[in-house]
């Protein structure tokens, strides 16, 4: 094929491809007995109509257009071994020439956007100081041991904190609605887990009780209930208030923390928990504020299609969210209040400061050389066999086709390491 390339802005090449009138004329006969097979007329069996009679029932834009999509991916496949380029995007295909004779493809082939660095080592980012105070070893103790509660069924008036059980049925206007109805439902009052009103109007009631619950609900809500007034009839069967246990030797052990074997020791623990924690997340904040540096000073050109790209990735697995709660993408924009141009509009941005981020790490690797080898990916799969006590064999078979991520994953830790250690303080 002749072909004209063209290089444009953004990392962009234009290939303009004239396709030998030989090789054009073939693929149409091949496309003519294509449509040919599957042609049917009256008095012929399908595929058996006469060749004649059968170019006057298939018309040349068929023709042309089944000719045109065989050719697409052997005549882009020969661009990019060609011209050896490595498309970054899809690209975008324009019939621009097209006759009996002739027939002329424009690929336009988004490549790797162009990276150049600023100062990526020396940007002396400190790391902000981390300290564990005492209230807040107690306060990670309370919770540990309020998780140990137990519900115990109780005789007297519910209060905020208690779980009921009741069942109940939902109406506006006297008429039931749907996803308004349940039995046996297990609800803690205080949960704000049901429409606002809803829990409160429960308190102070006992098992047997009959209750009407009233509310409206939120503006923000599904259309066919938004803003609406609802009547729920309940009834109480059980009142379960919670037993939270005594910190003691017996609960310690319960526990099965390692080497925690009493009050001393599982401060000690929570003390370390929280530490480790606390340094994790500084760290995390300082490696963030190193990579902000660099994309900042970074020039990187990138195409709209690119982002655009991310952004159609980023709404689908937003809907696919949205839809495992059981509500519709109109739904979730009602509830929440959100305009779809706004959500679409942040996700942009979002989308081409990730893009920018990796993008310079991807350059500072190919600068640094930072990549992983057998030796670093035995090295971590015994790691990981060590840490949870089994054969390496069974690591890598756990891990399996998802090798390549693995190694991937790797290769990022690296990268953050190595911007730790020349830029953190």
């Amino acid at each position: 094929m002749k072909r004209v390339v063209n290089k444009l802005e953004n990392s962009k090449v234009e290939v303009i491809c004239d396709v030998e009138t030989a090789l054009w004329k073939e693929a149409q006969e091949k496309a003519f007995k294509k449509l040919a097979k599957n042609l049917e007329l009256k008095g012929f069996r399908k595929g058996s109509v006469p060749e004649a009679m059968a170019r006057k029932h298939i018309d040349t834009g068929s023709i042309f257009n089944e000719a045109i999509n065989s050719m697409l991916q052997p005549a882009f496949d020969e661009v990019l071994k060609e011209e050896k380029l490595q498309p970054f995007a899809r690209p975008s295909v324009d019939v621009t020439k097209v006759s009996d004779s002739e027939l002329q493809l424009k690929f336009i082939v988004i490549l790797a956007p162009e990276v150049k660095l600023g100062n990526y080592k020396g940007l002396a980012i400190k790391k902000d100081a981390v300290k564990v105070t005492e209230a807040e070893v107690k306060e990670a103790i309370d919770k540990l041991v309020a998780q140990q509660a137990s519900l115990v069924v109780k005789d007297g008036a519910s209060e905020k904190g208690d779980t009921v059980v009741i069942d109940f049925v939902g109406s506006v206007d006297g008429k039931e609605f749907d996803g308004g109805k349940a039995e046996n439902y297990s609800l803690e009052l205080g949960s704000n887990s049901f429409v606002p009103g809803f829990e409160d109007q429960l308190i102070g009631h006992k098992a047997g009780d009959n209750v009407d619950v009233n509310v409206t609900f939120p503006e923000q809500y599904v259309p066919e209930l938004a803003g609406k007034k609802a009547l729920f009839k309940c009834v109480v069967h059980e009142v379960k208030g919670k037993v939270v246990p005594t910190l003691d030797a017996e609960l310690i052990k319960e526990l099965n923390i390692p080497d925690v074997k009493d009050e001393a020791g599982l401060k000690a623990y929570e003390e370390k928990q929280l530490k480790a924690s606390k340094e994790a997340k500084a760290q995390n904040d300082a490696l963030n504020k190193v990579l902000d540096a660099i994309v900042k000073e970074a020039k990187v050109s990138i195409a709209d299609e690119i982002i655009a790209d991310e952004v159609a990735g980023m709404k689908k697995n937003m809907e696919d969210q949205i839809q495992q709660r059981g509500l519709t993408i109109e739904q979730y924009y009602q509830i929440t209040g959100q305009k779809p141009e706004d959500v679409e509009k942040n996700m942009k941005v979002e989308a081409e400061k990730n893009i920018r981020t990796i993008l310079c790490m991807e350059e500072i690797a190919k600068a640094e050389k930072l990549n992983v080898s057998d030796a670093d990916v035995e090295k971590e799969m015994q790691s990981i066999a060590d840490t949870y006590k089994m054969p390496v064999e069974k690591v890598k078979e756990i891990l399996g086709q998802d090798m390549n991520r693995f190694k991937a994953e790797l290769r990022q830790r690296k990268i953050q390491d190595f911007l730790v250690k020349e830029n953190i303080a």
